[in-house]
């Protein structure tokens, strides 16, 4: 089965009874890895149990295609599942995953973490397809999935935080679950225990230089301004980016604008579509998004979006010039952004 984003939270709150495995995909690796460990917890307290949970990784698989089945009709000594967690990059599971859905799970539950797939994926298509497994994307957080998270996480401590600030906060987060979380985190420590933040307090925490490099590679690219585009990357570079952070980031700012994009199908203006969008874009960014969004449609949109999700994964196998690929996907949108202003 396909789990729909809007179904994620709930599957991972009750895992239907006849799924027995269940694969984390996509370029959020940390979100892959927060979601296994939801999940995991369903079946054991104590992933370090030996007797119960095995750990497995898609070297192995590649080279003995019966491990997986093997592992998972194996006896758990300690539980009355046994728990088997395997991490790799994708395709050299596929057999693997295809010879263990065959096997008896009845007893056993499979968590397949794959890195360095799509949605086009056949691994993906595998798990999707199957009766008895589940696949779940696992992409960089939209902004409405970071305000979540930051309230949750600054609830805790009952931190209030300035509108501004929280803004602030969302624009420069999203890339990476685990990093988006850890820098809560800090903004919670900042604060302190009914505490406040400002928006010169995430500014200093999260610092601006790094972010807004990236923030203007992206808007560079969507506004079709190539000179812009170049002198933005050139800083990047200088700055010492990765290319895998320059591409998130970017898929970040165009998720949004699709984001507002269908909020216009249903009706309304760019700038009521814009001010639609919760949390809330900060005024300094508003005008700048609402002129995009005049050109940017939710179709040319999504490919655009689907471009940087490829693109990541090329950086990320390897054996290319992970700077080219990065400065081609991004002036390829932007040449797109000029012809769709005509």
């Amino acid at each position: 089965m396909k789990v729909a984003p809007r179904q994620i939270e709930s599957f991972l709150s009750n895992i239907p009874a006849p799924v027995r495995a269940a694969l984390l995909h996509g370029s959020d690796i940390g979100l892959i890895g927060e979601r296994a460990r939801k999940i995991a917890a369903h079946f054991s307290d104590d992933l370090d149990d030996v007797f119960s949970v095995t750990r497995l990784d898609g070297e192995t698989l590649s080279s003995d295609p019966g491990a997986l089945g093997d592992a998972a009709e194996a006896l758990a000594m300690t539980a009355t599942c046994r728990l088997v967690l395997v991490r790799g990059r994708g395709s050299e599971m596929l057999e693997s995953c295809k010879l263990a859905l065959t096997r008896n799970l009845e007893t056993a539950f499979i968590i397949v973490e794959a890195t360095e797939t799509t949605t086009r994926h056949a691994l993906v298509k595998l798990f999707e397809t199957s009766d008895h497994a589940a696949a779940i994307g696992c992409y960089p957080d939209e902004a409405r999935d970071i305000g979540t998270l930051l309230g949750e996480v600054l609830a805790q401590d009952n931190i209030s935080i300035t509108d501004d600030a929280r803004a602030a906060a969302i624009s420069r987060l999203g890339s990476d679950r685990a990093a988006t979380r850890r820098e809560i985190e800090k903004l919670a420590l900042l604060a302190g225990p009914e505490g406040s933040l400002t928006f010169e307090d995430v500014s200093m925490a999260l610092g601006d230089s790094a972010t807004l490099a990236i923030s203007d590679i992206a808007m560079a690219a969507a506004d079709g301004k190539v000179d812009a585009l170049e002198h933005a990357i050139d800083k990047a570079w200088s700055e010492q980016q990765a290319s895998v952070t320059v591409l998130r980031g970017s898929q970040a700012h165009f998720r949004q604008l699709l984001q507002a994009a269908r909020a216009m199908q249903k009706g309304g203006s760019a700038q009521q579509a814009v001010k639609s969008l919760r949390p809330p874009v900060h005024f300094r960014l508003q005008d700048r998004l609402t002129s995009q969004l005049r050109h940017w449609s939710a179709d040319t949109l999504m490919d655009a979006v689907n471009r940087l999700q490829d693109a990541e994964l090329a950086v990320k196998t390897g054996g290319a010039n992970d700077t080219a690929i990065c400065a081609q996907t991004m002036l390829g949108l932007c040449l797109r952004a000029r012809a769709l202003r005509g």
